[in-house]
């Protein structure tokens, strides 16, 4: 009897594991921002092993002053309940109806192997029984609209790990006549010897018929009741039925370019003109520009009947920070509330006073707490005109380290405020806070139907070259805008029509000279001109009958020469400063004393040939614009800033690199937040919160919104704030995004949840990299993860996820499943050892999430983990003694033999050097085409003038420094740590813990990311002093040939991307410029482009290199306002992907000189970018 029942529970089982699962899917797509560079997995990147930190086995702690250390993170919630899945969400006027559509599939999974027991040793041969998939298949370079990829993971055996010479020799020359066709030829086979390598593998077989299967279309549409103890029944779906094992990438194949565009003709071309300056001339020693020659304009003008009256328009304004060396309660308690209370009284009591504000996060806070009489006077006085309100952002952002999403969010924010509380709409921008300008602020402020704008800080070359052609008022146009059809308030200004209108983006530009928007800027003599603030001068406390006429033409001299730098004779005069007009009596001294000023001046008018008023930036521009009706057009950025405060040029190009942990939090922040509000708005639009108190989850909304924008300031993205309020600005971040987790929480709670319940249940999982597990917990058999895609195509992803179990499967919707590999948790020894945790393991599978979709997948027990488990060779690894009694230690690890070591995928070959561990070569088995692609690591000498927090200055005498040169002598040794499996295949080269360098490849046909090559560079500077006065970089060299002198493509604020030529005769400083997402270089064979998942510096110093800055530490204070070095110990994880590109045989296989230049990436490049 009891053998009848173990044939009959035998049977039963093999009839479980060979059922057909039946599920339905439901795919409506909605495209919701076109234009987003943002991905939310929700809050990181996909990363590398790392080192792993000591956790009890009892109780896992959460670090609450670091939630995002080296985090590596998916859009993931888990429970353990069964819950339906809402695999896609509509976005059309009424609610969906669902199709039944039967899953017709006839593949069954993969079977999995059944052992009860295996051997657990540390160190051993692989199984005998593994196979090595065929690797002369031939990849076609033509790729289906619609690509279809069907992966087969099998581990290969050691002899393929490490080959002996017989063996590789022929592996390399063992192909038939027949197969002949299939077999990979290399453009310099003596480059990469086989016999002198290690090859590693990462083995993928595609589907060679790789056809389409038919889908049965059944359009009856029918409503699915759900039950959630029905494993048959684990989504509603609507539409056609997935196969799991099959991702369908509906993207743009041609890995070329997604648009080409005309580029727009401009009278003054920035980069080009900038490339030929004069950049050292002989007067900076002079600390201006201004001289005789000037002077003698200036006299010749004034002499000449014909050139107009003078016309000074006085603006009082003031600079606030939101958050810089104080917090932002502390700005506005101490200082911001008092400024705009007085401002709102003298406003009130001096009928000709007039004023500017800038700034809606401190507006909107002192709103909250003023008295209803002051915001009726204070809206009486926006109706009239005499208060202006410009711009409308937020804060005042950095216009080169700050993406798109964040300078558009803040832009939202402040405008939405505006509109709500005053129903006012800023019609003129004042951007003079941030010290570099990009076109991407121009295009946002012209969406916004703002067509005019004042700012300053320019580089001191282009200072002196408006100056000397009076090009202080220009056209700013975009690179590729050329619709001139739409309407705009600027030709309608200038009574353009047809052909002779500007482009809709073209934004009328006046540079403030003198890189000032204070009192400072009445004219070049900056001395008398700030004696002229009657608050903190001494000598000019009151303006009486015996002195005006002296202190008038004094000033008034000052304004005239300002004059002569335009073509018009107008300007404007700021009367303002940082923190100004704390003081009731502050007001009254400035404006009594100017008052009397213009009233001399405007009573002696036709003598002076000059009025002076006051009034407001729109006067400004209805002035110029009623004078003259042509200006210059202009296009490009002015990202590359420098003074020359101390007679020598100093370059701001340190704060692109300065903390990148912060400005990697800052990222994952602005991340976090848009994939909490479209889940969000999922959630109000199928109205799921069914009784829940929305609106204390709406205000917590509101709350992270604000906090999000408020720290995009331009001192908090930069990374200049100081170290005491940096602790602050990390207390937000944290917060902030605990508020939007908890919002995400209960939004896919709701969505998936049944609709007699009204309980949340998910939690959300972060995987922190390095040091603690999850926020919760780690993952165990019986949970449920949800992940969602919040962009508007499709995915395909990497996810890692933290696990006590080793032998664990991941199934999907479908019940089938998942390929997946399982990865060592390991850290470094003090003693310079990896040890490997026998408690933790990393499980990491591709999936394939549609547009705006949320996709379960479940975590359940199995059998065995061998086939799984990766592959793992080591150079010194100890293996954790004490282990893990609900598991086994899965893998095998292996010695590391001598020579240069090779990673494969079907796309790539890559040659790492025996030395250095560092890429040195690629292949590109499509093509056959092997390209040398050299990284390396340096470091810049820091200067002791010129260089701290904001500014970057390179040591003349000794300019470089090689951070590895004790472990290239020998007297320290690196280690390697290679992990290859199904999933993915990496290379770690430890250089103490000063730098850990992971390669990756991914094993996925098809797919952006098996075109891609992922590193990642974790970096601990350990305590200060050391490493001091050293800006670390990664080097690039490739053998594209980009011209001499070198050229790069630089994104601007991850939204449009700009040509740079070099001038490496020049300086290193003048030649970093800044990146928010991407840089790439090109000829006409090929091109590279590297993409990042935070803001930094980038450069080269010869042909086909790349250089960007990762980190700095500079003790030194750079005079710019901080009184601080930069002496940070924060380690972070600095994360590139590099995407290579052939142009050879295609539209852009021309001559450099025949580019378009405004030929934007492809859209494989663009999808593989947002997945930092």
């Amino acid at each position: 009897m009891a053998r009848v029942f173990r044939v009959c529970c035998s049977l039963l089982i093999f009839l479980i594991l060979s059922t057909k699962v039946t599920s339905y899917e439901k795919t409506l797509r909605k495209i919701v921002r076109n234009q987003s560079k943002m991905v939310q997995r929700p809050f990181s990147e996909n990363v590398a092993p790392t080192p792993w930190k000591n956790v009890s086995t009892h109780s896992i702690v959460y670090d609450n002053r670091n939630p995002f250390s080296g985090v590596s993170q998916v859009k993931t919630l888990y429970t353990n309940q069964q819950r339906p899945k809402l695999s896609a969400l509509n976005s059309g006027r009424s609610k969906p109806t669902f199709s039944k559509v039967k899953v017709m599939k006839t593949d069954s999974v993969n079977d999995r192997l059944t052992r009860n027991s295996m051997s657990d040793g540390n160190v051993s041969s692989s199984p005998s029984t593994s196979e090595v998939v065929n690797q002369n298949i031939r990849y076609s370079n033509v790729m289906p609209n619609n690509m279809t990829i069907k992966n087969f993971y099998q581990i290969p055996i050691q002899s393929k790990f490490f080959p002996s010479v017989d063996e590789r020799s022929s592996f390399e020359q063992g192909n038939s006549k027949e197969n002949s066709e299939n077999s990979i030829k290399f453009d310099n086979p003596e480059t990469v010897k086989d016999n002198d390598t290690l090859l590693v593998k990462g083995v993928v077989t595609a589907n060679p018929k790789r056809t389409k299967e038919p889908k049965n279309m059944n359009m009856t549409h029918s409503i699915i009741d759900i039950d959630s103890n029905n494993e048959k029944l684990d989504f509603v779906i609507e539409g056609y039925p997935m196969d799991s094992q099959k991702f369908t990438y509906n993207l743009t194949v041609d890995p070329l370019i997604c648009a080409v565009i005309r580029e727009v003709k401009a009278e003054i071309d920035a980069q080009n003109y900038f490339a030929n300056f004069n950049i050292e001339p002989w007067w900076i020693r002079k600390k201006h520009f201004w001289n005789n020659i000037f002077d003698s304009r200036y006299e010749s003008l004034m002499r000449n009947p014909k050139w107009p009256a003078l016309k000074v328009i006085l603006v009082p304004r003031v600079h606030v920070d939101s958050i810089w060396k104080k917090t932002f309660e502390q700005y506005h308690k101490q200082s911001v509330s008092k400024i705009l209370s007085n401002v709102v009284k003298k406003l009130h009591f001096y009928e000709r006073l007039t004023f500017s504000w800038n700034e809606i996060s401190h507006l909107s806070h002192w709103w909250k707490t003023t008295t209803h009489r002051t915001r009726s006077v204070f809206r009486k006085l926006i109706k009239g005109g005499r208060l202006e309100i410009t711009t409308g952002g937020w804060i005042e952002p950095d216009e080169a380290t700050t993406h798109i999403f964040g300078l558009t969010h803040q832009l939202i924010e402040g405008h939405q405020w505006l509109k709500l509380h005053l129903n006012y709409t800023p019609k003129v921008a004042w951007l003079t806070n941030s010290v570099t300008h990009s076109p991407t602020v121009p295009y946002l402020l012209s969406t916004l139907d703002i067509n005019e704008m004042v700012f300053t800080n320019l580089h001191y070359s282009w200072e002196q070259y408006l100056a000397e052609y009076q090009y202080t008022d220009f056209i700013w146009l975009q690179n590729w805008d050329h619709e001139k059809s739409f309407p705009s308030k600027l030709n309608d200004n200038f009574l353009r029509m047809g052909n002779d209108r500007y482009p809709k983006h073209a934004v009328l530009s006046h540079y403030l000279q003198y890189n000032s928007d204070g009192f400072e800027a009445c004219g070049p003599d900056r001395d008398l001109c700030a004696s002229y603030n009657f608050v903190n001068s001494q000598k000019n406390l009151d303006i009486n009958s015996y002195n005006i006429k002296e202190k008038a033409e004094q000033l008034l001299e000052q304004y005239s020469k300002t004059g002569t730098l335009t073509a018009h004779n107008t300007m404007i005069a700021p009367l303002g400063g940082a923190y100004l007009y704390q003081i009731q009596s502050e007001l009254d001294f400035q404006f009594n004393n100017y008052m009397k000023i213009a009233d001399f001046v405007n009573f002696n008018k036709d003598l002076y040939k000059a009025t002076v008023d006051f009034g407001t930036v729109q006067d400004y521009f209805k002035s110029i614009t009623g004078k003259n009706k042509n200006y210059p057009t202009l296009k490009g950025d002015f990202l590359n800033y420098a003074d020359i405060n101390t007679g020598q040029p100093a370059y701001w190009a340190g704060f692109y690199t300065s903390r990148p942990f912060t400005k990697i939090l800052l990222r994952r922040l602005q991340s976090t937040l848009r994939t909490t509000e479209i889940l969000f708005s999922f959630a109000c639009n199928f109205n799921v919160f069914r009784g829940f108190n929305l609106s204390a989850v709406f205000e917590l909304l509101l709350k992270a919104r604000e906090n999000v924008a408020r720290l995009l300031d331009r001192n908090v993205v930069s990374g200049t704030v100081t170290a005491n309020v940096l602790k602050y600005v990390h207390n937000l971040i944290l917060a902030t995004v605990k508020d939007c987790w908890y919002i995400q929480e209960l939004s896919a709670s709701f969505l998936t949840l049944k609709p007699d319940t009204n309980t949340p249940y998910l939690q959300k999982y972060v995987y922190r990299d390095g040091e603690f597990i999850s926020v919760f917990r780690s993952i165990s058999p019986g949970d449920h993860i949800y992940i969602f895609n919040s962009m508007s195509h499709d995915r395909t992803e990497i996810v890692d996820i933290i696990t006590r179990y080793s032998n664990i499967r991941v199934t999907d919707h479908n019940k089938n499943d998942v390929t997946i590999q399982i990865n060592p948790i390991w850290k470094l020894t003090s003693d310079n050892y990896i040890k490997i945790s026998r408690k933790f393991f990393k499980i990491s599978f591709a999936v394939m999430v549609p547009p705006m979709t949320l996709i379960l997948y479940k975590i359940k027990m199995t059998y065995d983990a061998t086939n799984n488990a990766a592959a793992i060779f080591c150079s010194a690894c100890i293996v954790e003694e004490t282990g893990n009694d609900k598991t086994i230690f899965p893998f095998y690890i292996h010695p590391i033999q001598s020579g240069d070591i090779q990673l494969e995928s079907y796309k790539h070959r890559l040659v790492f050097d025996e030395l250095t561990g560092f890429l040195k070569t690629v292949a590109e088995k499509e093509t056959g085409k092997l390209k040398q692609v050299f990284i390396d690591y340096g470091a810049f000498r820091g200067s002791y003038v010129n260089s701290g927090m904001f500014l970057f200055n390179t040591n003349t005498t000794k300019p470089l420094h090689d951070m590895l040169a004790s472990y290239r002598s020998g007297n320290k040794s690196k280690l390697l740590f290679i992990v290859s499996g199904q999933v993915t295949t990496e290379l770690t080269t430890i250089y103490g813990r000063l730098l850990q360098h992971t390669t990756k490849i991914f094993n996925i046909l098809n797919s952006p990311l098996s075109s891609a090559i992922y590193i990642e560079s974790k970096v601990d500077y350990d305590v200060s002093p050391i490493n001091r006065e050293l800006e670390m970089f990664l080097s690039i060299q490739t053998d594209i040939t980009n011209g001499n002198p070198p050229q790069l493509f630089t994104d601007n604020n991850s939204f449009q991307y700009t040509s740079r030529v070099l001038n490496i005769s020049r300086r290193i400083e003048s030649n970093v410029y800044p990146i928010t997402s991407m840089v790439y270089i090109q000829d006409k064979q090929s091109r590279l482009s590297l993409m990042t998942d935070h803001a930094q510096g980038v450069t080269a110093l010869q042909e086909g290199q790349l250089v960007v800055l990762l980190d700095r530490r500079i003790l030194f204070d750079d005079m710019r306002g901080t009184q601080e070095g930069l002496a940070d110990k924060q380690m972070f994880r600095d994360i590139k992907a590099v995407y290579k590109t052939n142009l050879a045989g295609t539209n852009e296989g021309e001559p450099l000189s025949q580019f378009n230049l405004v030929n934007f990436p492809s859209m494989e490049l663009v999808t593989l970018r947002v997945i930092f």
